[in-house]
């Protein structure tokens, strides 16, 4: 399933190649992200335990993606990220330990309002996430886990600062290198028969060709 998405999102892709010369054809964008995870631990992982909230548990990884520009305010974007966390905490003073790593593949639009050195853009990104997750407590003689394929949705915003630019040709838009200060997305995921809802937060640096 999850090449059939980045099929489609490559052709999406490849379909928009810009024509503008005033703005960059290609941004590529890499950072660091972190997202506060909040769910639900079902009867099934700790038999007798009954379902219930976790506590929240602060994710650290990466997000990266590519956007070509079809015009001075519209962009096809592919981007992947990864998160990670591990926690360990006390129920009724029984220790458990949870690992979580969480993938996603989303592509969609992005819109982008573009001020001398600045930009500000939204976009709607559709696909997958993979997660898997495995729980260990002191009755369990084997940790229990899941690892599932759920599609996910990704809505956002961003603002990056232009540090640098060479250009080829005063006509052109140049070679650019930006800082993202900030990124911030919704996150719906949909594993364990349910469905989450997170806010992921990114920076990095976007190289702009």
């Amino acid at each position: 399933m999850r090449e059939s998405f980045w099929v489609i999102g490559l052709t999406l892709v490849v379909s928009a190649v810009a024509s503008a010369q005033d703005v960059p054809r290609l941004e590529v964008f890499g950072g660091y992200s972190y997202v506060q995870t909040r769910g639900y631990i079902a009867d099934e992982f700790v038999p007798g335990s009954g379902s219930g909230e976790f506590p929240p548990i602060g994710s650290k990884g990466w997000t990266g993606s590519v956007a070509v520009n079809a015009t001075q305010w519209l962009a096809v974007v592919a981007e992947a990220s990864g998160l990670y966390a591990d926690l360990t905490w006390n129920s009724g003073g029984t220790p458990s330990t949870l690992s979580m790593h969480d993938h996603s593949y989303l592509f969609g639009p992005r819109f982008t309002y573009r001020s001398g050195r600045w930009s500000i853009f939204v976009h709607a990104l559709f696909g997958e996430a993979h997660a898997s997750t495995v729980l260990s407590a002191p009755e369990v003689l084997v940790p229990l886990g899941f690892v599932e394929t759920k599609a996910a949705i990704g809505m956002g915003t961003g603002v990056d600062f232009t540090a640098y630019t060479r250009r080829r040709h005063r006509t052109d838009a140049g070679q650019q290198l930006a800082i993202r200060l900030g990124q911030i997305d919704w996150l719906r995921t949909n594993f364990t028969a349910s469905h989450q809802n997170n806010f992921r937060l990114s920076a990095g640096l976007v190289f702009r060709f």
